[in-house]
């Protein structure tokens, strides 16, 4: 590996881990789109779209927030009742703090890209 290949490596960004607590300060006061996995520590696809969303908080830094909502720590349902969520992994982009689009089960990073890219477009 060459001097280049180190200066293009990027230090791995990990989703903000989101509580009932910081959750809505956290979506409410960004600058930038806020991308929300919703998950749980029993389900395997949750764990598999963990590394997808990883790597997307890392190539995407500084032009989308990544935050992960563990969904067995809201009993009441007091941020999932009304987000929705019903099934994990479930992600919901937000924009100025309102829920712009959702995506229920596995999603490709892909999907993911071209969404952020229509969300900063809609200014």
């Amino acid at each position: 590996m060459g001097l280049l290949d180190i200066l293009k490596l990027k230090p791995k960004v990990m989703p903000v881990e989101l509580t009932p607590t910081n959750f809505k300060p956290s979506i409410k006061n960004s600058p930038v789109p806020v991308l929300v996995d919703f998950y749980s520590n029993s389900c395997g696809p949750c764990a598999q779209m963990a590394k997808t969303v990883t790597k997307f908080a890392t190539d995407f830094q500084g032009r989308v927030r990544v935050g992960a909502f563990n969904v067995e720590q809201d009993k009441e349902g007091k941020i999932l009742a009304p987000m929705k969520v019903r099934s994990v992994p479930t992600l919901i982009y937000f924009k100025n703090g309102e829920p712009v689009e959702t995506f229920i089960g596995l999603t490709g990073y892909l999907k993911l890209q071209e969404a952020l890219e229509k969300i900063e477009a809609d200014k």
